[in-house]
């Protein structure tokens, strides 16, 4: 990033913000990391949720981008060229997206998911609080959104190493499939795709273990 670039940004005037904001503590950043300038981050460590606001140079648009324990996605309706109507988009919807935030781990599935009876799936009530050391920080009977049409219904993460395992739902596919996350860096797996709660269940006993020690190794 020039500087030019990243003393422009860095002179951007967001108003008064509160240092907490519905249980996240604001801090403020205003400093380059990679190809983005960050502005603020809203983090509540408690939950493991967090959102970035910043500018990304490839694209030349102010951005948030959502941390739900170690998954990021961003959030499209803010993206935006104008820096005035960026803070507006912030005054009008940053306390509803961090109200929204807090509530999303334990949000009940939208109805495409009880239609498929992921929350009603006894395997997925069955699984354990901790397996090969990482934590069920999201299970299938409270699914978070993520991005087109996908729901995460099972998160198995280490937060000390950063890593984890995440298995998806697509509404529009109407398949179920993994990923993993190495110190950071994620990874597709083919081990868990599947059409029915009944061949994941299988996938599942065989797979999840070896899979999980595999991500600790």
């Amino acid at each position: 990033m020039v500087e030019e670039t990243k003393n422009k940004l860095a002179a951007l005037d967001f108003g008064e913000l509160p240092a907490e904001i519905e249980g996240f503590t604001l801090k403020k950043v205003f400093a380059e990391d990679g190809d983005k300038f960050i502005f603020f981050i809203c983090a509540d460590d408690a939950t493991h949720c967090a959102l970035t606001i910043y500018f990304h140079e490839e694209t030349r648009e102010f951005k948030i981008r959502q941390k739900i324990g170690l998954t990021e996605f961003c959030l499209t309706n803010f993206f935006t060229e104008d820096f005035e109507h960026f803070k507006k988009l912030l005054d009008a919807q940053l306390v509803g997206v961090l109200k929204d935030l807090r509530e999303i781990l334990r949000k009940e599935p939208n109805i495409f998911l009880r239609e498929k009876k992921i929350d009603a799936w006894s395997y997925g009530k069955s699984l354990p609080a901790t397996f090969e050391g990482f934590e069920l920080f999201i299970s299938p009977a409270a699914p978070v959104e993520v991005t087109n049409g996908s729901f995460i219904i099972i998160n198995y993460a280490d937060f000390k190493i950063n890593s984890d395992f995440v298995l998806y739902y697509n509404i529009y596919s109407d398949e179920f499939s993994g990923e993993r996350r190495i110190n950071g860096a994620p990874e597709i797996t083919y081990a868990f795709d599947a059409k029915t709660l009944e061949e994941l269940e299988d996938k599942l006993k065989n797979n999840l273990s070896a899979e999980l020690r595999a991500i600790r190794q």
